[in-house]
């Protein structure tokens, strides 16, 4: 086998693809946590926290906005998937109280993320 240029050009452009989708999935990320930030702009004590639940082949990141008065998620948005052309989209089934939100994810790594992201909560809480 006769390496020449051209493998090197391709492991170039393999490279620069994947920066290319990573920095495109942060930027879907970026702008899915400035929309939730400006909808509940102005909420008193309400937490947006994230979460992540990774797997092999599929993972999932979570945004919440969490009113620390009532303890209740007011707002979920989740980003299921095993590619970067996952998008964040509503998840209304995680609405409600925080006690049981993990058991409400009908995914096993979005059970991860809420996970992660209630242990995210209660560690801001104790700061506060």
């Amino acid at each position: 086998m006769e390496l020449d240029g051209r493998f090197g050009i391709v492991l170039l452009v393999v490279l620069l693809l994947g920066i290319a989708l990573s920095l495109w999935q942060h930027f879907s990320y970026q702008r899915a946590t400035r929309r939730m930030v400006a909808e509940h702009q102005g909420a008193r004590e309400s937490f947006l926290v994230s979460g992540r639940g990774k797997g092999w082949f599929r993972g999932a990141v979570v945004l919440l906005v969490v009113d620390s008065a009532s303890s209740r998620i007011e707002a979920a948005e989740a980003m299921v998937g095993a590619s970067v052309f996952a998008r964040f989209r509503p998840h209304p089934e995680l609405l409600g109280s925080l006690s049981g939100a993990r058991d409400r994810a009908k995914d096993k790594r979005l059970g991860e993320a809420v996970e992660s992201a209630i242990a995210q909560y209660r560690s801001m809480r104790k700061r506060r």
